[in-house]
């Protein structure tokens, strides 16, 4: 066996490792989608077609844009589980949706506090720096690629609160918008590398 084909070996038994200790069902496609649902939500703003006023047009088009969001993060979780023949909701489910808990409780009332003052404009970089901190919690019990995900969002946060506040529909359009898509295809391209070096083990496995 040559050092590439032990590589791969590896790499598949490591994978094989991964998937018995951490939840793998987070898919990339809901990162894709919330970044899709983020840059519509984005548009509305822009447009100003809601009839709400300005305050009520905010609430309406982020709340909406969270929940389409949440609903697409279930289903593809839901769709990756039961394509791998496994439960939706067991334990490591129930472990990771714990971790993230605190931050996203956290998110409500800061948000609702923000609110009432008039300080709306500092929620993205809020926003931003609770979902990289529930992102973060939620690495310990998934693959390490969370792990960017929540880093790259606490950098964005802070740079949203103390380099350039406000500008909402930037904010949002490049942090939930364009961090979640960049990350979907960095997902997808290792993913499929993954897949490429498995199935070269497995030939190389059946030569031998």
């Amino acid at each position: 066996m040559t050092t590439k084909e032990a590589e791969q070996s590896l790499a598949v038994i490591r994978a094989l490792m991964e998937r018995g200790t951490r939840y793998t069902h987070i898919s990339s496609a809901s990162a894709f989608a919330a970044g899709l649902v983020t840059l519509a939500g984005c548009a509305v703003r822009r447009s100003a077609i809601l009839p709400f006023g300005d305050r009520g047009n905010f609430v309406a088009t982020w709340v909406g844009v969270f929940v389409f969001s949440l609903a697409a993060i279930v289903a593809f979780t839901a769709i990756s589980a039961r394509r791998n023949r496994e439960r939706v909701w067991n334990r490591q489910a129930q472990t990771v949706v714990l971790s993230i808990l605190p931050a996203f409780f956290a998110a409500i009332i800061v948000s609702q506090v923000l609110y009432q003052n008039g300080l709306r404009d500092q929620l993205p970089g809020i926003w931003m720096l609770l979902y990289g901190c529930g992102a973060l919690a939620m690495s310990f019990f998934t693959p390490q690629a969370i792990r960017a995900l929540g880093i790259a969002f606490m950098v964005a946060g802070g740079i949203s609160l103390l380099l350039v506040p406000g500008h909402e529909v930037a904010a949002m359009a490049l942090s939930f918008g364009g961090i979640h898509l960049g990350w979907a295809v960095a997902v997808s391209l290792q993913r499929q590398a993954e897949l490429a070096a498995r199935r070269a083990a497995s030939v190389v496995m059946q030569d031998r």
